[in-house]
């Protein structure tokens, strides 16, 4: 003990030492394991860019490369869906049909499905109408992309008229904002 000083104050300096390194040792685990990246708005396409409301989601990236390559070789299943509005009268289903969907994404991909595989990659589409009327935008389309049932990419995309072009350059974007994040 150094000449001088008091037993208690020796005590609390070892105490202050001891917690200064839990408390860091602990900020250090917490940092790591518990607080996740700040989810990424989009990819930066120019699609994405000349468009407001846009946000992706990136998954497993070697799982995303797999999709990719299975969207080559076709095996893919296409899956789509509305969901009309339930507060307010919807107009989704006298203005839009699914099947005309359905074809604009077969017409983008551009590559013949072929369903006899175990691994595909199943494109899951939900094209959702607004319940608000306040906002400029008229409905969404959420894109998930899905390995084994597995998500590795989705995209929300809205769009502001029930025009089927618009809606074909939100599809065109979500697959090329896929494909640009499954590209090796």
């Amino acid at each position: 003990m150094i000449r001088g000083t008091r037993q208690s104050q020796v005590i609390n300096n070892f105490f202050s030492l001891v917690t200064i390194i839990l408390v860091s040792a602990v900020l250090a685990l917490y940092m790591k394991y518990f607080v996740k990246d700040p989810p990424r708005i989009n990819s930066e396409l120019m699609c994405q860019n000349d468009i407001a409301l846009t946000t992706d989601k990136l998954g497993n990236q070697k799982i995303l490369k797999l999709g990719y390559q299975l969207l080559n070789e076709g095996s893919y299943v296409l899956d789509g869906g509305m969901i009309s509005s339930l507060e307010s009268d919807s107009s989704f289903s006298q203005k839009l049909n699914i099947n005309q969907v359905n074809n604009i994404f077969l017409n983008i991909i551009d590559i013949k499905s072929t369903k006899e595989k175990s691994k595909f990659l199943k494109i899951k589409y939900e094209l959702i109408e607004n319940e608000d009327d306040s906002v400029d935008k008229v409905g969404s389309l959420l894109t998930s992309f899905r390995v084994n049932n597995k998500e590795v990419f989705s995209m929300f995309i809205g769009f502001l008229t029930y025009d089927m072009t618009e809606i074909e350059k939100r599809v065109q974007c979500s697959l090329e904002a896929f494909k640009y994040n499954a590209k090796p």
